[in-house]
C-alpha cells in the first residue's frame, strides 16, 4: 500500500510537471540579476566613451554622401567603429571596392586574436552562444569581457555577464550613431574624427590598465602603432595588436612563474 501510495504521489507530481522543472534557489536567482547588473554597469561605462566617436562616426557618413539609412544600418551590420570610419576615408577618397573590402578583412583580422584570447573562458558555451558573442566581439566588448572572465565564475555567469554587457554596447552604439547621421546637417562641417576616435579608444582603455601585464600590453602596443601607422590597409594596427598581446601575455607569464 505504502509503495502504490508513492507511486501513486511521484506520478501525480511527474504529472504536473514539478519533478522535471529546474529548481532555481534565491541565491541563484541573486546571483543571475547580479551578473546582468554588472554586465549593464560596464556596459553604460563604454557608452559614455563612445560619445564623440560614434556621433561624429555617424555625421561624417552622411556627409561623405551615404544615404543616411545605409549609414545608420551599416552600424548594425558591422558592429566596429574602427572599420566604419576607414570606409568612410576611403570612399570619400573614391577608392575601389576591393581594396576597401581587403582593407576591412585586414583590420577585422584583429578580432582573430581576441576569439583566441577568449576561448579558454567560454569552452562550456554551447556553438550557438558562441556563434552569437562573436558578433558583438568589438574592442570595448573584448577588454571587458577577458577582464571579467579572469575571475573565478561558472560559464553561465559569464554568458549573463557577456550578454548584458555586449547588448547594452550595441544599443547605445547604434543610437549614437544614429543621433550623428540625424543630426549630420546641425553638427561642424568638419567633426575632428582623427581626435574623436583615438579620445574614445584613450577613454575605453584607461580601466584596463589594472595590472603590470595590462600596461605593458598599452606601451607596446603604442610604441608599435606609431611608426607603422601609414601602412596601408591597416597593417599598423595589426602589428600592433600583436604586438600588444605578446608583450602582456609575456608580462603575465612572468608574473606567475
Amino acid at each position: 500500500m505504502l509503495t502504490r501510495g508513492r507511486r501513486g504521489y511521484l506520478s501525480h507530481h511527474q504529472r504536473s510537471g514539478m519533478l522535471s522543472a529546474p529548481v532555481t534557489t534565491g541565491a541563484e536567482q541573486a546571483a543571475a540579476r547580479r551578473d546582468a547588473r554588472d554586465g549593464f554597469r560596464d556596459g553604460m561605462t563604454v557608452i559614455v566613451a563612445y560619445i564623440p566617436f560614434a556621433v561624429a562616426l555617424g555625421a561624417a557618413l552622411v556627409s561623405a554622401g551615404v544615404n543616411p539609412f545605409l549609414a545608420w544600418s551599416s552600424s548594425v551590420v558591422v558592429f566596429g567603429g574602427g572599420v566604419q570610419l576607414v570606409t568612410v576615408q576611403l570612399l570619400a577618397d573614391g577608392t575601389g571596392l576591393g581594396v576597401i573590402l581587403a582593407t576591412t578583412l585586414v583590420m577585422n583580422a584583429r578580432h582573430l586574436l581576441y576569439g583566441s584570447s577568449l576561448s579558454t573562458h567560454v569552452g562550456a558555451w554551447q556553438s550557438g552562444r558562441r556563434t552569437l558573442a562573436a558578433y558583438f566581439l568589438a574592442d570595448p566588448v573584448y577588454a571587458l569581457a577577458v577582464g571579467r572572465f579572469q575571475k573565478p565564475s561558472d560559464g553561465d555567469s559569464r554568458w549573463r555577464y557577456f550578454m548584458a554587457m555586449a547588448l547594452t554596447c550595441w544599443v547605445g552604439w547604434i543610437v549614437l550613431t544614429a543621433t550623428g547621421a540625424v543630426l549630420a546637417d546641425a553638427l561642424p562641417a568638419a567633426l575632428p574624427l582623427e581626435l574623436a576616435a583615438p579620445l574614445t579608444f584613450l577613454l575605453l582603455l584607461i580601466p584596463t590598465l589594472t595590472d603590470r601585464a595590462a600596461l605593458a600590453a598599452a606601451v607596446a602596443s603604442g610604441a608599435c602603432a606609431v611608426p607603422l601607422l601609414h601602412l596601408p590597409m591597416g597593417l599598423g594596427l595589426l602589428a600592433a595588436t600583436g604586438a600588444g598581446i605578446a608583450v602582456g601575455a609575456t608580462v603575465g607569464r612572468n608574473r606567475r612563474e
